[in-house]
């Protein structure tokens, strides 16, 4: 009877302990709600907030998940997914009943009552009221959750955030200005004051207080002007004079820079521009260009000040004898040319001073009005057989760039594309093709060429490893454009191919400041690098790549016009790098066409006119698969390689009419064979491009519409995955130039695009924040899903990274230590100061997809970027190595999420349980019930 007594109160006081802490918990709530400011805040190093609901929802699970093992009370609306807690926990109706009866049965065993029934009635009556005030409290913290969560992004009703408010602006810059700053003692090469002057009077970016080094830009010494000298020598006497010296470099100009080739400007600036970053400029540093006694090479300032990719501030000190044009700069060559109200370049200037002896003046310039090609006549165009076209809405920096995809046959797209630039130019320009090596041997380039007026074909190397200034200024391409601006034809560069051509070429139309036409061949070009304005090179020293994309500009091409048959060339590592990249854009923002979306993104202006479900391209992946397995049929790729084949043939002899035939014929037949795949397929494959174009270009204008059109902000959040990603898709290219070197041969399986990396980066990222604490359970799981679900075909194992390592003897120490060098010269890491050298700057989600940390530095949490830890970084990496993300999303027998290690599929030969279609539309549904859509 004792040991009955002992279970009854044991029972009963396990009831009341659960019940007291859940009032806590509530109570809690409550009074952070009344008070926001006081909500509680953990783990500030790494700028996570936790919210006290959290507690109480864990709590309330807690309790709930007791009684569901203790008495089967199973809940239908819970995520079948491992490991997770529930979302929406409510005690079940059948709990209390149970209660009751069990309660009931115990006290008539307990002799020491006077009357048992009536106890037990009492203890069951009690025990149920209880149950059903926790049910209430339940429901009611479920509405709480969601009203904190959003005031803790704004104290605003949601119609009246930045978010749902539409800027009615036609651009964002009107105009242009530079103030020009008079200094007496520079006629004299300057004065011991000119150092602090030029520090103080020019602009500090913005977030910062101080510039944190200096970079002098001199003349090369064989100029021997004797003022530039001088002042050099000031600027450097006045540093030394200071009592916190600044962190200062001396660079200097080649002595060819004053060659009267093209190629000579142009190889003195990068080689100063790449000297910059190595010697680790970035966007808290001032440079001062020291000009001399011919204002002609001033332009140098306007060159360099441009190309580090996240900004320096460029001062220029001249010796011109008037004001002249402050705002836009020549070259001697006539080929290089830097307006800055030129629409195309949105007004962003790269000079921010001018300093000399002429009188303070400030010089300002009206943007010119943004004319892209008109396509209307294309959208919803009458004749949909022969002109079935979808016209993408994008806008950046409020300007709408037209965007346009002819799904027609190949010979009618370009049809079409001549049609529009005939118009546009007025049948007056001239056009340079510029396409890489594949797209060369399919024939894209000289099939557009071909079609438009007389001009020049470009054709180039191709490969991240060759996305270099070196290879894509020739004296030959330089020659032309010199030759046409003098016969005054508008030179328009036409990008044909991937997003590394489009990116370089860009950047090469920005220097010379000619129009920009880009005709993507992958969807990677077509949705990710046509819809950012910056056009980059990167930096690459004897086939390593030192850091990505780190040299460039912000220039808009007036046209994308994506001709879709070129898709079907794609190979397996474009596709899958299409899908990488989508899968870092749907865990950074998720469902912005949600109140929690809009809440977590709330102060993104304008946001609503593009913000959409972005991860509803999940439930395309049945396309995905089917465009895959057709790239990987054999006779797919036997019929691509004979095309390629002739092409390269062709590139050895361009005269040759019947080699360009014979090309023609055998990319018919390709075609013909996709055709015969049949429309549920086909429809499928198209419908997963739609898709995933549709979404990734909406999810870009989202944030450079109105809010951050030169991605240094908060769309710095599209490089989410990209520190690592960059890194080691650094590391790749540089083993496989050595497995060249040595004769090692690589399998087609272990080459890695920019999107692979960057999608393997993703679930290195979600481990990084699963090891912190801030993804778990749900979150955690549909992550790492969203790259699971594409890796049916191992586009995202490292596995074959890492035999071709080891065959290079690569490794896991040099492994890491490679990427992480990579990182240390990452792009991002100007913006927040790290506390020491074996930190670094990262983006990471929390929480649950579309949801990013943030920091209490106000400069990081600007841009979502947090301090982590070289440690954190290289025990993902090690994983990596090691194959622990060579996983593979399935559903099993009893309906849960779960990942498979895909070599162990392999060795076992077994199948998968669920198709990749339903996982999709699972995981779509699981994300949509997170976000309460």
């Amino acid at each position: 009877h004792k040991r009955i007594a002992a279970v009854v109160v044991f029972f009963i006081m396990t009831t009341v302990i659960f019940n007291i802490l859940n009032v806590y918990w509530f109570l809690s709530l409550i009074s952070s709600i009344r008070t926001p400011e006081n909500i509680g805040v953990s783990s500030v190093t790494i700028g996570r907030q936790s919210m006290k609901v959290k507690w109480f929802a864990f709590n309330l699970n807690w309790f709930d998940v007791g009684f569901t093992l203790t008495f089967g009370d199973l809940q239908t609306t819970k995520l079948k997914i491992d490991n997770s807690s529930y979302t929406a926990a409510t005690p079940g109706l059948t709990v209390p009943m149970i209660v009751i009866a069990v309660s009931a049965n115990l006290a008539t065993k307990v002799e020491s009552l006077d009357n048992p029934f009536t106890s037990s009635v009492v203890v069951s009556v009690a025990t149920f009221g209880v149950c059903k005030v926790i049910s209430f409290i339940n429901e009611r913290a479920l509405k709480i959750n969601t009203t904190v969560t959003a005031r803790q992004h704004s104290t605003k009703p949601t119609g009246q955030t930045p978010f749902h408010t539409i800027p009615k602006v036609e651009r964002l810059v009107n105009e242009v200005r530079l103030n020009y700053l008079q200094v007496p003692s520079l006629a004299n090469g300057g004065d011991e004051n000119l150092f602090e002057t030029i520090l103080s009077r020019t602009p500090l970016p913005k977030g910062r207080d101080a510039f944190t080094s200096v970079h002098i830009i001199a003349p090369p010494s064989e100029i021997k002007s004797a003022a530039a000298e001088k002042t050099l020598a000031m600027l450097t006497v006045g540093n030394n004079l200071r009592t916190e010296r600044k962190e200062l470099h001396v660079h200097r100009l080649l002595s060819r820079c004053t060659g009267k080739e093209p190629m000579d400007e142009y190889a003195t600036v990068f080689d100063v521009a790449s000297n910059l970053i190595l010697q680790k400029a970035d966007r808290a540093s001032l440079c001062i260009f020291v000009g001399w006694e011919e204002e002609r090479f001033d332009f140098y300032a306007a060159m360099i000040g441009m190309l580090p990719f996240r900004g320096v501030s460029m001062a220029l000190v001249t010796q011109r004898k008037r004001h002249g044009d402050l705002l836009t700069y020549t070259s001697p060559s006539k080929v290089f040319n830097i307006e800055g109200a030129n629409a195309a370049r949105m007004g962003m200037f790269p000079i921010k001073a001018v300093f000399g002896t002429l009188s303070t003046r400030v010089a300002d310039a009206a943007i010119k009005p943004w004319v892209p090609c008109d396509i209307k006549e294309f959208v919803n165009h009458p004749d949909q057989k022969t002109h079935p076209t979808v016209n993408l809405p994008f806008k950046v920096g409020a300007l709408t760039l037209p965007m346009l995809t002819h799904n027609g046959s190949y010979a009618n797209s370009i049809t079409s594309l001549a049609s529009l630039l005939d118009k546009h130019y007025g049948g007056r320009y001239f056009p340079i093709v510029s396409c890489g090596e594949t797209c060369d041997a399919l024939g894209y380039g000289t099939d557009i060429l071909n079609a438009l007026k007389p001009g020049y074909y470009f054709s180039h190397r191709s490969g991240e490893t060759y996305k270099c200034w070196e290879n894509y200024g020739t004296t030959e391409l330089f020659s032309k454009i010199t030759q046409a601006k003098a016969q005054g034809l508008p030179v328009v560069i036409i990008a044909v191919g991937g997003g590394v051509n489009g990116n370089c070429i860009g950047l090469i139309a920005g220097l010379t400041n000619s129009h920009l036409i880009e005709v993507p061949t992958t969807p990677m070009h077509y949705n990710d690098a046509t819809t950012s304005a910056k056009k980059a090179f990167s930096l690459v020293k004897e086939n390593k790549i030192l850091s990505k994309n780190i040299l460039g500009c912000f220039y808009i091409p007036s046209l994308v016009f994506c001709i879709s048959e070129t898709f079907l060339t794609l190979s397996t590592a474009n596709a899958h790098a299409t899908v990488g990249e989508s899968c870092k854009t749907m865990n950074m923002l998720g469902r912005c066409d949600s109140a929690t979306g809009a809440a977590d993104y709330f102060n993104i202006e304008g946001a609503s006119e593009f913000a959409s479900d972005y991860t509803k391209i999940v439930q395309t992946v049945g396309g995905f698969d089917a465009l895959v397995e057709f790239i990987e049929d054999k006779e797919t790729r036997k019929l691509k390689a004979n095309i390629i084949a002739v092409g390269e043939k062709i590139r050895a002899d361009r005269s040759s009419k019947q080699l360009v035939s014979k090309r023609a014929e055998l990319l018919k037949s390709f075609r013909a064979r996709y055709y015969d795949l049949g429309p549920e397929k086909t429809n499928a494959i198209k419908d997963f491009l739609s898709v995933i174009n549709k979404e990734i270009v909406a999810a870009k204008a989202m944030f450079l519409a109105y809010s951050d059109p030169f991605e240094k902000y908060r769309a710095l959040l599209f490089e989410y995955a990209h520190t690592l990603g960059h890194g080691v898709e650094a590391f790749a290219n540089l083993c496989y130039a050595r497995a060249s070197e040595k004769g090692v041969p690589i399998p087609e399986e272990a080459f890695r695009l920019h999107g692979q990396c960057v999608g393997m980066a993703v679930q290195w990222a979600g481990q990084m924040s699963f090891d912190l604490g801030e993804l778990k359970g749900d979150g955690f799981a549909l992550h790492q899903g969203f790259v699971y679900l594409f890796n049916r075909h191992g586009g995202f194992d490292f596995r074959p990274l890492r035999r071709l390592f080891d065959q290079l003897g690569v490794t896991k120490a040099e492994f890491c230590e490679g990427v992480l060098a990579v990182v240390r010269r990452d792009n991002k890491r100007g913006y927040i100061k790290c506390d020491d050298c074996t930190k670094s700057v990262d983006q990471l989600v929390t929480g649950r997809p579309g949801k990013m940390m943030r920091s209490t530095d106000k400069n990081a949490e600007l841009r979502y970027l947090v301090e982590v830890d070289e440690e954190w970084q290289e025990r993902v990496l090690g994983m990596a190595y090691d194959g622990h993300f060579d996983k593979v999303a399935d559903i099993d027998t009893k309906g849960k999420l779960v990942f498979l290690n895909r070599q162990d599929l392999e060795k076992k030969r077994k199948g998968y349980t669920s198709s990749s279609q339903d996982v999709g539309d699972f995981i779509h549904e699981a994300i949509s019930a997170v976000y309460g859509v």
